[in-house]
């Protein structure tokens, strides 16, 4: 059983939504374990799987950690470009220094360019990055894929030691089926493109709704803990991701919109300004035309960095794709609460649906937006 935090602990406006997470849908950690364990020992031996465990953790660092690269690559790239830019605007205003100003504001122009060639032409991290994410993913499907197709098993293994070797036997085979990610890496760009509902399933053979298995009360428990762990706990993830800190998708789409629809409003009224007083007999090489002009300069760079932040950052689709993500999962939810037990088998198969489909959105947002025309 996950741990839920606490629905008023918000983060902030200015903290990470994800800060403390401690939701552990697929028990990756001794916390989550030792909770299930004690609440429901023999669920455990059934929904603690060591071996899908051990893959998960050690794939999970590598796409991390080149998601934090190629994200540091595209905020360096746009940070430096308008900090040169808007520093080139106010290089004339700088007197005697205005000519290392003006070098200043060449290397930082120079370094963005570098930096954005880089994160632009570094299609093999990325696709690395986004080939070892989906496969984690695809492991959390796998979780609960083998979980829902084999309902009875699990129920029966949660008294049976006989069944208990069958289970992890199923189980086995499963990982086995999936695809390294280092495979996936080189067909990013089929995954970026249109998605069916039968792709969802990791085996073929899953495809195929199974009959509902037979009522007990090892079902019905191993029913509960499954509504908190697939249900439940992406309600939770969803509700933090769009939830009302900058560091959030929704609200930081919200700020950068806002920001590029007031920066270019700001940027004419200063070239407006700067052309009334020349109009009023200011020269243009004074002061306050000058002033102005790189204050127009500075806005206009400011609106670009924020329109680029949003595009190559995905903002916006991101805020999208969990508003939608966390509606969907919601309505599973009601269904396997209204449902009776093919009802809920339904509803457990539904959820793989969407989250297969959220994850192919996720993939496509972050390659076919740069990588096809």
């Amino acid at each position: 059983m996950t741990a839920v935090p606490e629905a008023d602990a918000g983060p902030g406006l200015f903290g990470d939504p994800l800060a403390g997470w401690s939701n552990d849908d697929i028990l990756l950690t001794r916390p989550a374990r030792a909770t299930l364990g004690a609440k429901h020992l023999r669920s455990l031996r059934v929904l603690d799987w060591p071996e899908l465990r051990a893959q998960f953790s050690r794939h999970d660092a590598p796409a991390n950690r080149h998601a934090r690269r190629d994200r540091r690559l595209g905020l360096g790239s746009v940070a430096c470009a308008a900090a040169g830019l808007t520093l080139a605007g106010f290089a004339p205003l700088a007197g005697g220094a205005a000519a290392g100003v003006g070098g200043a504001a060449a290397l930082l122009c120079l370094a963005g360019a570098a930096l954005g060639g880089v994160h632009w032409l570094d299609r093999p991290a990325r696709a690395r990055w986004l080939g070892n994410r989906f496969w984690t993913e695809r492991m959390r499907a796998l979780y609960f894929q083998t979980l829902t197709n084999n309902l009875g098993l699990v129920a029966a293994a949660m008294r049976d030691d006989a069944a208990l070797g069958e289970w992890k036997a199923a189980r086995a085979r499963a990982l086995a089926a999936l695809p390294l990610p280092d495979d996936l890496a080189g067909q990013i760009g089929r995954l970026a493109g249109e998605v069916g509902d039968d792709e969802a399933w990791v085996l073929p053979e899953w495809a195929p709704a199974p009959l509902p298995p037979e009522p007990s009360e090892e079902l019905d428990i191993v029913l509960t803990l499954l509504r908190t762990q697939r249900f439940d706990s992406q309600i939770a993830y969803t509700d933090r991701k769009l939830g009302d800190s900058l560091r959030a998708p929704r609200r930081r789409s919200r700020a950068v919109r806002l920001g590029g629809q007031t920066l270019p409003a700001a940027a004419v009224a200063a070239a407006t300004a700067a052309g009334l007083l020349m109009l009023t007999g200011q020269p243009a090489e004074g002061f306050a035309v000058r002033l102005a002009l790189a204050v127009a300069g500075g806005a206009a760079a400011g609106a670009l960095a924020l329109r680029m932040l949003n595009d190559d950052l995905k903002l916006s689709e991101d805020a999208g794709r969990y508003a939608w993500y966390g509606a969907a999962v919601q309505r599973a939810r009601a269904s396997f609460d209204a449902g009776d037990l093919a009802g809920k088998l339904a509803a457990l198969r539904e959820m793989e649906v969407i989250a297969y489909r959220d994850l192919r959105a996720f993939v496509a947002a972050h390659w076919r937006g740069r990588y096809v025309p």
